[in-house]
Parts: structure tokens; C-alpha cells; sequence
């Protein structure tokens, strides 16, 4: 077994923080004793790995220009000679720094992660991008990259080469996400009826994500639509904006905002099309899910969409912000029900051949061999 430290800033909700903890749970499946560290405590994923008994350590870091960067550091240090550590694999920006700046320092290699397309902070500040391209990235032993629009991100944008670079698709529990026998139970205990037809959003409330987009397009074909009903799972600093333009718009009746969720496998069979319109998107773990579940996809032409996203084959891509587009792609789903099961079949069959856990998991354990040889 490889002792490898998984570092991230926090366990809060986001894709990252659900990866590590993913990848942290089923790393003894592909050769790793996983040890994990974040700058906060607290989060749905912080508890998570507590449950599991997955050794979790709390470095608290305010910023990498404060002394408890420094004090943080020299104790991660330690840890690392005390566990042994084979390889530090890094997620987000401050991470990314510093997880570099421990491994060299310990005399390992280290792998950081490029995850979304750089664009909209995601690099962190300015005065953090300059640092990762011009500090950090020439002593990374490796860049991981969840997809290829990512990889091809990140070689633009921060002059990485390619040759430095893995791409691997973020995988997924194919027996946990796994199209139910019968969706009812799961939409009655949402009080949505047989009848119903739920087009579901899972996602942080976040401007980036596009969902007052998925409202808007909502709004195209919920008059002629009755039994059309829209689900938002998530939450986030865009709750309360997005509730109110769902007041004005006129159907707050035909709207839930269920929150933050654990189980999520037991709310994808509540749906019947999954719809995400971000502006940006590397590659969306509410994506893998809902096509694990079986459902098909309307999502922006955006990032890793465009590799997940068949048109026309398990769903649609639209133009990003454009609402009277999606609500064409809603309406053809509401006009064509026959449709979703089709297209869902085809989701689920994609999941099967690029994303199962068995796949992706071979792929971790071929490059941490790679990498600490």
C-alpha cells in the first residue's frame, strides 16, 4: 500500500471536496493507505471521512501569507516522516502551494490537480495564479486533470506541457448511482406525483453554476405545462436571489428548494431530466451522477460537458445563458416522453465504459506507481 496525503482547503460542499473524499474512501481498492488534510474543520465531506475512519488531520491556515501558513507547514512536515508518506496529491489553490512547496521539502513527489477550466477565481486570486504558474508548477512532478477540456485549459493558460499532464474522469460508485427499479417511493417522499414530470439542478448556489438560468428556461414552459415541476438541490450564497426570482416569475408552487444533501442517490430517481447550465464547467461529478442513475442530460455547451454530453444521443447541450433554448430542450423531453428512458439507457452505458470505479481506479493506481517510482 502507498501511503499518499490527500491536501485540500476545506470539506465543505463543492465537486473537489466530494472527489477527495470519494477518492479517499476507495483508495485501499487501488494500492493506497489514504491520509487527508485540510485547513478547516467542519463540512458535510469533514464528517464523512470521520465516519469512515479515514485519517483526517486540521491544519488551520488563513491564507498563505500569514504566519499559520508557515507554523502549518512545518508540522505537516512532520507528519509526513512520521506516516511515511509516499506522494502528496493536492487539490485548490492554496493547497496546490503548498502541498509543493511540503513535498519537495520531504523529499517526494507530488501531484497537483487542475479540475475546472481556470477561469472565474478558480486559480484563486490574481497574486495566487502568478504564484502556481511561475513558483510552484516547474517543481510539480505531475498535473492531473479531470478532462480533457481541463488539460487543454491549463496548457494554454498556465504554459504547462502536455507530457507533464494525466487526464483521468473523476469516476463513480456504478452500484450505488444505479437506475432503481421504480422511481415512485423516491418522487413520493419529494411529494412529487406519478404525474409529475421533475426536471432536477444539483448544484452549489453559486453565479457560475447558471441557475437562475435553469429558472428562466423553467419559466418558458411552465404555463402550457402544468404537471411540470423543477427540482434544486444545493445551496449556497445565490439561495435567496434565486427564490425570489422564482416569486416573481409566478410558480413557487411548482419549485423545490431541498438544500444541501447526504444521500443523493436517493434524490436523482425523484428526476427525470437533469439539467445544469454553468458558465463554466471542468467536469461535473452532478453530471456522472445523474447519467449513473440513468437520466438524461441538458446541459451548456461549456468545459467537460461537451465530452459527457452526446447531442441528441443522451441528451442536449445548449448555448450557456440563453433561457429560451433550454426551455426548447425542456419542452421536446415534456412532448417526448418516450424519449427519456431511451436516453437515459444511453447515459448509464457511457458511465459503464469510461467511469466505473474499476476503470478509473486502474488509472490511479498505474500513475501513483509512475509518479513514485
Amino acid at each position: 500500500m502507498i501511503p499518499v496525503l490527500y491536501m485540500i482547503e476545506n470539506l465543505k460542499q463543492g465537486g473537489s471536496e466530494r472527489y477527495v473524499a470519494e477518492l479517499a474512501r476507495s483508495a485501499p481498492e487501488f494500492g493506497v493507505s489514504p491520509h487527508v488534510v485540510c485547513f478547516a474543520e467542519g463540512g458535510i465531506f469533514f464528517e464523512e471521512l470521520l465516519q469512515n475512519k479515514i485519517p483526517l488531520t486540521v491544519v488551520p491556515i488563513c491564507s498563505l501569507y500569514h504566519p499559520s501558513a508557515l507554523v502549518g507547514l512545518s508540522k505537516l512536515f512532520f507528519y509526513v516522516r512520521k506516516h511515511r508518506i509516499q506522494l502528496v496529491h493536492s487539490f485548490q489553490p492554496n493547497a496546490n502551494i503548498l502541498g509543493t512547496f511540503l513535498a519537495k521539502m520531504s523529499r517526494i513527489p507530488v501531484i497537483v490537480s487542475r479540475r475546472s477550466l481556470g477561469d472565474f477565481g478558480t486559480l484563486g486570486t490574481n497574486r495566487l495564479e502568478w504564484f502556481q504558474r511561475n513558483i510552484t508548477n516547474p517543481f510539480a512532478d505531475k498535473f492531473l486533470a479531470n478532462s480533457k477540456a481541463v488539460l487543454l485549459s491549463a496548457v494554454s493558460r498556465e504554459g504547462v506541457p502536455v507530457d507533464r499532464f494525466a487526464m483521468i474522469y473523476n469516476g463513480l460508485d456504478v452500484k450505488t448511482f444505479s437506475p432503481p427499479p421504480n422511481r415512485d417511493p423516491f418522487r413520493k417522499a419529494l411529494g412529487f406525483s406519478s404525474d409529475d414530470f421533475v426536471f432536477g439542478v444539483v448544484s452549489g448556489l453559486r453565479p457560475v453554476k447558471g441557475v437562475d438560468v435553469v429558472i428562466n428556461g423553467f419559466a418558458e414552459i411552465a404555463k402550457k405545462f402544468q404537471h411540470a415541476r423543477l427540482l434544486i438541490v444545493g445551496d449556497g450564497p445565490e439561495r435567496e436571489r434565486l427564490e425570489r426570482l422564482v416569486m416573481t416569475l409566478g410558480f413557487p408552487d411548482r419549485v423545490l428548494f431541498l438544500g444541501t444533501q447526504r444521500k443523493m442517490e436517493d434524490i436523482y430517481p425523484a428526476m427525470d431530466v437533469f439539467v445544469l447550465c454553468s458558465h463554466s464547467e471542468g467536469f461535473s461529478n452532478a453530471i456522472l451522477e445523474a447519467m449513473g442513475m440513468g437520466l438524461p442530460v441538458i446541459a451548456s455547451r461549456v468545459g467537460g460537458n461537451i465530452e459527457m454530453v452526446s447531442e441528441g444521443g443522451n441528451g442536449f447541450l445548449i448555448t450557456p445563458d440563453v433561457p429560451k433554448e433550454l426551455g426548447e430542450k425542456m419542452k421536446f423531453f415534456l412532448e417526448n416522453k418516450e424519449m427519456v428512458p431511451i436516453m437515459g439507457k444511453r447515459s448509464r452505458e457511457w458511465i459503464e465504459q469510461t467511469n466505473s470505479h474499476s476503470f478509473i481506479h486502474q488509472q490511479f493506481a498505474d500513475l501513483y506507481k509512475e509518479v513514485c517510482r
